[in-house]
């Protein structure tokens, strides 16, 4: 069980007494720790993978049925801002925390991806110091990545370069795919590339 993420779900203040109780379900089962330097902070992102067949009991403590509770789940995001992404797998990957719901920053410009850059990376939990963009080198154009969690200031850890000649990147895909592989050991689940490449391209809007 995870206070964190009881506190932050229960701070959230969700009127819809169902949709609540399902979300604090899935907090009890969040495997979340306070930030590296001060253990009793929120982490910025939280979350966890939900097995399909799990579904039918987390259903019947809170006097669901397993449909009416798969329902709930693909709805939380009408209640609040996160990421509940339905596998074909019957994996249910959920992500949510701080950086979701914090007041929305003005709309940033569309990157221009013809350009060298940095480019900013809006990954919630990443935003805040992380940069990408494109340098020549003798043997062609690359993409490389400076990844700095928000926590603790631009000196942050981990500090994660993504650069020749330990990645040799040469198109926004890759670099999605890359930046997926890295980052596994420091988010609550594995986040797909095709995710990645919307944080690397897509200013997050104004408000959702």
């Amino acid at each position: 069980m995870s206070r964190h993420a009881i506190s932050y779900v229960r701070g959230l203040e969700i009127a819809d007494e169902t949709a609540l109780r399902v979300f604090l379900l899935l907090a009890e089962r969040t495997t979340a720790r306070g930030g590296r330097y001060r253990p009793d902070d929120i982490p910025e992102i939280m979350g966890l993978e939900l097995q399909d067949p799990d579904i039918p009991a987390l259903a019947a403590q809170i006097g669901l049925t397993p449909e009416d509770f798969r329902q709930q789940l693909r709805e939380l995001k009408k209640h609040v801002r996160m990421d509940v992404l339905e596998h074909t797998d019957g994996v249910w990957e959920i992500v949510y925390g701080p950086s979701y719901t914090r007041p929305a920053k003005p709309r940033l410009a569309q990157p221009d991806l013809t350009q060298d850059g940095p480019h900013p990376f809006w990954l919630p939990g990443w935003e805040k110091y992380s940069t990408w963009g494109y340098e020549q080198s003798p043997d062609g154009p690359y993409l490389y990545a400076q990844l700095i969690p928000n926590q603790d200031g631009p000196d942050a850890e981990p500090r994660i370069w993504i650069t020749p000649p330990g990645h040799v990147v040469r198109t926004v895909d890759e670099l999605a795919e890359t930046i997926a592989t890295a980052l596994a050991p420091y988010q609550p689940v594995v986040m797909p590339t095709s995710l990645i490449k919307t944080w690397l391209t897509t200013p997050p809007l104004s408000s959702r």
